[in-house]
């Protein structure tokens, strides 16, 4: 297929375009409002296969907005229709579904992209498209929403700490309560609509059949429910059995530091229980009988059916959802473990995406290629501009908490 040259980096006072993949999803409508506003931006397409809503979301947009009907899967007509554009945002899923195709098609029409890609498998697959995107010129930052995104950052800052890396570990733990509702999502409008959370449908394939983690510098693949590790948390020191996860985080660090023994991913599900029924409704998607879509909507029935079972904790648990980056190795000649967690309620994917897409389109980013977060963005700067788009009053203040502890 025939590559377009990437645009160059936008000039002062040039106005851009933006093709929002997914833009009638909860993050790409919420996005694509933002990006709307920047002067910079003179138009957000709204491209879903379901026009009707795609012309709803673009309509909220206002001026700026129009409507596509195009399919994520759909390369061809996909680089055909986004060729005339400078950015793609991809807030599309499943991403293990719809990653690949949205990255090759980007890179056949010439235009720079970025998403909030979560699936290590599929991500291996993109960063076999680098060589290409440098030739097109084109640049693609996979995964910069909040896990992977947010969590890549907070990992690199962690590995600053340290003048060499030997262990870099995320650990993300995530309650679920009757209060919090909104993270289960309508199961009866997606059975209606057919639009199952992209969101669930990942996490369980996170966890279906082997996973992928580094382990004594190589790639492995491991039983996730088989390899639950006891994590202590900030602050209280109460812990979670967390287990590895299929994220990409342990895909793209040691592609950074070859140097570095061992990157993972470690996620708590609570209540406790629930990793039970993540388990069974994972081992369906791994023996073939269901796909994600179906696991998801499995898992989500069972909980509504009976929430005093999977929903009640004896054990105090953490609230809502957390996440704490431990990089372990040397400084001064002394072996030291550092731990970092955000310090108030300012995560957020948005924010991570939105900065990227308007660093891209400013010509903040001159790298060509496939690129994860750590690689293209300082931490604590890229933090900051992220925290400003958390959807609530209150300042994030301090954006980190942080521990360490020296081990000889």
């Amino acid at each position: 297929m025939k590559l377009f040259r990437g645009r160059r980096d936008a000039p002062r006072g040039r106005t851009t375009k933006i093709f929002a993949i997914g833009g009638t999803g909860r993050i790409g409508r919420a996005s694509s409002k933002i990006l709307a506003e920047n002067e910079i931006v003179s138009q957000v397409a709204i491209a879903a296969r379901d026009v009707r809503l795609a012309k709803k979301a673009a309509a909220d947009i206002g001026a700026k907005g129009i409507a596509v009907e195009v399919d994520a899967t759909n390369e061809a007509r996909l680089a055909s229709l986004a060729r005339d554009y400078d950015l793609i945002v991809n807030t599309a899923g499943p991403d293990f579904r719809v990653a690949l195709p949205v990255t090759r098609a980007a890179i056949s029409a010439g235009v720079h992209v970025c998403d909030i890609a979560a699936d290590g498998p599929s991500l291996e697959k993109v960063l076999a498209l680098d060589g290409r995107a440098k030739e097109a010129g084109v640049t693609v930052v996979t995964g910069i929403g909040h896990l992977p995104g947010m969590s890549n950052l907070i990992m690199q800052h962690a590995a600053n700490q340290l003048e060499t890396v030997t262990d870099l570990r995320l650990c993300v733990w995530w309650q679920l309560s009757r209060e919090e509702t909104d993270l289960f999502g309508d199961a009866d409008a997606m059975r209606k609509t057919g639009r199952i959370n992209a969101s669930w449908q990942t996490v369980l394939t996170w966890v279906a059949g082997r996973v992928r983690t580094y382990r004594d510098g190589r790639l492995v693949e491991v039983d996730p429910f088989e390899e639950a590790t006891e994590v202590s948390l900030p602050k209280n020191g109460r812990t979670v059995r967390a287990i590895p996860i299929g994220s990409t985080e342990p895909i793209t660090f040691p592609r950074r530091m070859p140097a570095i023994r061992s990157v993972s991913v470690l996620m708590a599900l609570l209540p406790p229980q629930l990793n039970e029924l993540l388990r069974v409704q994972s081992r369906q998607i791994t023996a073939g009988k269901v796909d994600a879509a179906a696991a998801t909507m499995a898992f989500l029935d069972a909980i509504a059916s009976d929430p005093d079972r999977w929903l009640q904790s004896e054990a105090e648990v953490p609230t809502d959802f957390g996440m704490m980056a431990t990089a372990t190795g040397i400084r001064r000649k002394r072996r030291v473990r550092y731990s970092c967690w955000p310090a108030g309620p300012w995560e957020s994917t948005i924010g991570p995406l939105t900065v990227a897409a308007l660093r891209i389109l400013h010509g903040k980013v001159h790298a060509h290629g496939v690129l994860a977060p750590e690689a293209v963005f300082e931490p604590i700067p890229f933090l900051e501009e992220a925290a400003r788009f958390r959807s609530t009053s209150q300042e994030p203040g301090r954006l980190l908490q942080e521990s360490e502890e020296v081990l000889g």
